[in-house]
């Protein structure tokens, strides 16, 4: 018998399990068998998402990007091993196992997992298209930013033109109607590229994991490049003109272009706006600076601003913001957004003083980048700009008109305008910034937050220090801005504080911690006292800390007496039609009551009285039960206790304000806060009463329009009608149910065989009515689909909920209203374990909870796909 060398054996099974191919090759790059190319595709939980590599010639595509073939290896189980590598020179394995003609297990370097892919001849949500059949957009020269240089060529003949080689396109294809994917060649090297039009005059071009912009070359006017960018006077610091490729910016305006001819040694610019008409002329040093002359005026220097914002300013400013006794104005913002990742409608946030909220305006972005919004403010203002998208965060004044240029691919951002200086400061020098871990924060005691938040504000406000040592002539608008903000950002951070105490405890916040309040801050208000939002929290939460701890001089207090003088009053409004039970009940109750009061002032022992309530029991009882059902059956009464409710807050709130030593502006701007957020929490009219007392009150007419226009708004709320008044259930059939699952049940039964989208809410939940705004577009959604919208409302009194619903109009025919009895939707809420609102649930078909946390309706893929899962069962 023959034995085998061992050194001999393992050769011999090296050769058998591993084969190293030689294929025809290119000089560079092997070959890839032709059986073997082609879209290798496999199922992806997104239809945007990557879903195979094309394996071509030479090269196999990894996540969008080409890597060739350096080494290719078949093993003797018939798959294949690719060594791959790019063109920055990264390299990869790739192994192919081939199951059938149009079948095959593929594994990356990297993955956990392989994947099984078929072949396609047309990739997945792909139009084919052929090279000379490309949008005619794509057809031209294509350059970077303002310079003029061209990137990009693409020619009708199928070619493109890119750092200096011309390039074939092989094949080309629409991908899901918004992307142009382009392959292309260039010797034996191959090219992916991806064109996408994310703004109609710019083109974004994703290759190798690399995203640019460009632009169209300007062909009407190529000698625009001669003097494009944002040219900044030398002498003032300011932005005084900006060239374009297809307009100018001057003056806050848009301008076109009449001409543009350059001589030996100037060139000469005619602008127009509307019948205006600008000639200027530009002597050049060198491309980053010249001498420019507008129309007759003297030339001044000019310089290119090349940085992400202006250069500081060479002068000093004392001028002060502008204080205009908060007289309701407009500020104009006019700009232009170049290479915006996104074509949304440009906005701007202003955190309001009375409503609490950011209000919203926004307006849309023409196909050149530009816009113009004009929205109102109270005084000189916090803004938030653009939040998102280009993120800005200053302080605008009234009646004054700015420009904001924002070049998302330079990251630059500049503003134009008589009062712009601040605004620019602002975006070169915007301060220490401290996040806090709000988590951390309410581990720490008071004091220990105290401590800390001293300490933070001192390291934020040695930082500012050495900004204004190292940049002297900073503006006095930055330097009070930035330390005002400063101390208003910790002085909101501390009256937080006030939620850490329990006021049915009667506690309060140690002395020390308000002594430091009522020392550094109160007394020391921000001017105008809408510059910032940290002024605007600071004083909500002083001032609702104060109301914490005061004890309430106005209590409610309902007697039967009072019971059956307000239902007979109730009558005598027409409000209510009471039976002969229903009176005889009131009375009986109310003359039961008097018998106890009489005792009770003849000085009777608790014995006497003890047994004159139990002598009474049986003749009482069934009488009070007639008034509970009455009370529950109209609302009437607890209506009109809510209403009471309210202005007692209301006056306690004022009585608060007066006793505070302030001026006269501020005490008008809480006191109209006060009434505002009464309207909001009630969503119904106050009564006139209340409306002729706030207006002695507070007698600026810009303060007044923000309550007699919400008046107005509930006024007409109440009045209008219903639509699909059957949206509105009636409770009589749920009487006597008193078992939360049984109550649950009995009203989702005749839904059975629909998802049902449960919304548990309340009229005076904030968040809940935020969402409300989104319930449309959600209904919208499912329009035809086997979908019930159930609403159940918490603890609200029947004309606040119907306001509510008539003001979003949530009545439709998939949607379900109840507003029950308090005892009853707290038996519901029980077996739900609802423990906050909103609180969003998804049923199935079959009445089975499935999601106790559904996603919300601002959540609307989410809540999609939610939906339709359990459509589809």
């Amino acid at each position: 018998m023959t034995h085998i060398h061992p050194f001999r054996l393992f050769v011999f099974l090296l050769l058998c399990c591993t084969r190293v191919i030689t294929f025809a090759q290119s000089d560079s790059y092997q070959t890839i068998p032709e059986s073997l190319r082609g879209y290798w595709q496999y199922k992806t939980e997104n239809v945007s998402d990557w879903n195979g590599p094309l394996i071509g010639e030479n090269f196999v595509e990894a996540l969008y990007t080409v890597f060739q073939v350096e080494q290719m290896e078949k093993k003797t189980d018939g798959s294949y091993l690719f060594h791959l590598r790019n063109q920055n020179g990264n390299k990869m394995d790739f192994r192919f196992t081939p199951i059938s003609e149009d079948s095959a297990i593929i594994f990356y370097q990297g993955w956990k997992e392989p994947k099984h892919c078929v072949r396609k001849q047309i990739p997945d949500h792909t139009e084919m298209l052929t090279p000379t059949t490309l949008p005619d957009i794509i057809y031209k020269k294509w350059v970077e930013g303002l310079s003029g240089n061209v990137i990009y060529e693409f020619t009708r003949d199928g070619k493109f033109i890119y750092d200096g080689k011309t390039w074939d396109i092989v094949s080309a294809g629409h991908f899901l109607n918004k992307e142009y994917r382009l392959l292309a060649k260039n010797g034996e090297r191959y090219k992916l590229l991806y064109l996408s039009f994310p703004f109609p005059n710019s083109m974004k071009v994703a290759a190798e994991l690399q995203n640019e912009t460009v632009f169209p070359i300007a062909t009407s006017r190529p000698e625009v490049y001669t003097i494009t960018g944002c040219w900044v006077n030398q002498a003032t610091g300011e932005w005084t003109i900006g060239f374009f490729e297809n307009f100018a910016v001057y003056q806050c305006r848009f301008w076109d272009y009449e001409s543009i001819q350059i001589k030996k040694d100037e060139t000469v610019v005619k602008l127009k706006n509307n019948t205006t008409r600008l000639t200027l002329s530009l002597k050049h040093k060198n491309r980053a600076s010249c001498n420019i002359a507008f129309g007759k005026d003297n030339p001044q220097k000019y310089i290119l601003c090349n940085g992400k914002h202006l250069p500081d300013y060479p002068l000093t400013d004392t001028t002060p913001f502008i204080d205009n006794g908060y007289r309701t104005d407009s500020v104009t913002l006019t700009g232009y957004l170049r290479n915006p990742p996104s074509s949304r409608p440009f906005d701007v946030s202003i955190p309001d003083m009375i409503t609490g909220k950011e209000e919203k305006y926004q307006t849309d972005i023409d196909s050149l980048g530009r816009f113009t919004l004009r929205f109102p403010v109270l005084n000189s203002h916090n803004v938030f700009i653009d939040w998102g998208r280009t993120t800005i965060w200053s302080a605008v004044e009234p009646g004054e008109t700015y420009f904001l240029y924002v070049d998302y691919a330079q990251q630059q951002k500049l503003f134009m305008g008589k009062k712009a200086r601040v605004l620019n400061e602002l975006l070169s020098h915007e301060g220490l910034r401290e996040s806090l871990d709000y988590n951390e924060e309410q581990k720490r005691s008071n004091l220990e937050c105290l401590h800390k938040t001293q300490e933070r504000l001192h390291r934020q406000l040695e930082f500012r220090k050495k900004t204004l040592q190292e940049h002297s002539l900073l503006s006095d608008k930055y330097r009070y801005y930035t330390e005002q903000e400063l101390r208003y950002d910790a002085a909101s951070t501390l009256m937080q504080r006030r939620f850490s105490v329990d006021r049915n405890k009667q506690e309060h916040l140690e002395d020390e911690f308000m002594n430091y309040i009522n020392s550094v801050f109160y007394p020391h208000p921000v001017h105008p006292y809408t510059l910032l939002r940290g002024y605007n929290s600071f004083m909500r939460d002083y001032i609702g800390y104060i109301d914490d701890t005061t004890p309430s001089s106005n209590s409610l207090t309902l007697t039967p007496q009072n019971m059956e003088r307000l239902y007979f009053a109730f009558e005598a409004e027409g409000k209510v039609r009471l039976s002969e039970e229903e009176k005889n009940a009131l009375r009986s109750f109310s003359k039961y009551q008097e018998e106890i009061e009489k005792l009770q002032i003849a000085k009777a022992d608790s014995a006497t009285i003890k047994a004159y309530t139990k002598e009474q029991e049986t003749v009482i009882k069934p009488q009070i039960e007639i008034i509970e059902q009455l009370i529950a059956r109209d609302g009437l009464l607890n209506e009109y206790m809510t209403g009471q409710m309210y202005v007692n807050a209301i006056n306690n709130s004022m009585a608060i304000i007066d006793s505070l030593q302030m001026d006269k502006d501020l005490r008008e701007i809480l006191k109209t806060k006060c009434y505002y957020e009464v309207l909001q929490y009630t969503h119904k009219e106050l009564p006139d009463s209340l409306i002729s007392k706030f207006k002695k009150e507070v007698t600026n007419p810009s303060l007044q329009s923000y309550v007699l226009v919400q008046q107005q708004k509930y006024d007409k709320v109440s009045h209008k009608t219903i639509e699909h008044p059957e949206s509105l259930m009636p409770n009589a059939p749920l009487e006597g149910i008193t078992d939360g699952e049984q109550l649950f049940r009995k009203i989702i039964e005749p839904y059975k065989g629909k998802v049902i989208y449960l919304d548990i809410w309340g009229t005076w939940c904030g968040p809940c009515k935020d969402m409300m705004q989104y319930a449309g577009n959600i209904k919208n959604l499912f329009a035809g689909k086997e979908v019930v919208f159930l609403y159940l409302c918490n603890h609200s009194t029947d004309k606040s909920w119907k306001n509510i619903i008539k003001e979003y109009g949530l009545t439709s025919k998939s949607s379900v209203h109840y507003n029950l009895p308090d005892k009853q939707q707290s038996a519901i809420e029980k077996y739900l374990g609802v423990h906050s609102f909103p609180t969003y649930m998804l049923i199935d078909k079959e009445g089975n909870i499935v999601n106790r946390k559904a996603p919300r309706p601002t959540m609307e893929n989410q809540l999609l796909n939610a939906v339709y899962k359990e459509l589809e069962k």
